[in-house]
């Protein structure tokens, strides 16, 4: 079992036998011609920065599955008649659960509260009017992604009772997401293991981020956390051990 950092949200996770990308947003410098196939894509929301745009290549090179809320998966299905069979759509609501080829997935409650700068970026960036709410994490097999949340109860109120070993989770404290002290708080919740930070990395020229993933690993030794922080650069894949293998940076998915 093993994850791979894509950049921003997009993650790529390798898991009991499937490859599994959850808001493949994927800019360079990944090389798409160097990704694993995969087999099914989670959309937690649709804006621009969680790579819904990208279904149609994507289902090109994969022929995979698509899963997200309802909302989104019906706009999927109009924008993308014409390249994705409509049986290649899955909507999984929060608070349902679905079972992929054995794999149980969860949708998990997210609390994305979009301000008018946030708005304006959208409208500056996005390409379409792919819906943003509702939003959603997802749980599977001890893996925890956020998509794109604040802190919120209803998060460790979803997860009670599973075991989180990861959690993927926003630590840029702008545009709606969360913060450093919010990453570590829904860590704490829901008693994860480890965090791997996301949703930090300028997007654009005018697009930044508060706080990038030191800031949290300097909030963790303040507060002597025993949650694990491991920031990774993109390209870097983290077995699930705990090791990273460095050479997916200097050789692996990667453009020269």
């Amino acid at each position: 079992m093993n994850l791979t950092f894509l950049g921003h949200s997009a993650i790529k996770f390798d898991v009991e036998g499937l490859c599994i990308y959850v808001d493949p947003y994927l800019q360079p410098p990944v090389d798409r011609d160097k990704l694993a196939k995969g087999d099914l894509v989670l959309y937690s929301h649709g804006h621009f920065d969680h790579g819904v745009h990208l279904a149609g290549e994507l289902y090109q090179r994969w022929q995979c599955k698509f899963a997200g809320p309802k909302p989104l998966i019906n706009w999927m299905m109009r924008k993308f008649r014409k390249k994705i069979p409509p049986e290649n759509f899955i909507v999984i609501n929060q608070g349902e659960t679905i079972n992929f080829k054995g794999l149980e997935i969860s949708a998990v409650p997210a609390s994305h509260p979009m301000n008018r700068l946030g708005k304006t970026i959208m409208a500056l960036f996005a390409r379409s009017k792919a819906p943003g709410k509702p939003v959603v994490g997802y749980y599977f097999a001890g893996i925890y992604h956020a998509g794109a949340t604040i802190y919120s109860p209803l998060i460790a109120e979803a997860l009670k009772g599973k075991h989180v070993h990861t959690a993927c989770l926003q630590i840029g404290g702008k545009y709606a997401t969360g913060s450093p002290a919010d990453a570590l708080r829904i860590a704490h919740d829901i008693k994860a293991e480890r965090i791997v930070p996301m949703h930090w990395q300028p997007l654009k020229d005018q697009v930044f981020f508060r706080y990038q993933a030191s800031d949290l690993i300097n909030l963790a030794s303040a507060e002597n956390s025993k949650v694990a922080i491991n920031a990774l650069a993109i390209g870097q894949e983290l077995n699930l051990d705990g090791s990273l293998d460095e050479s997916q940076v200097r050789h692996g998915l990667l453009a020269k």
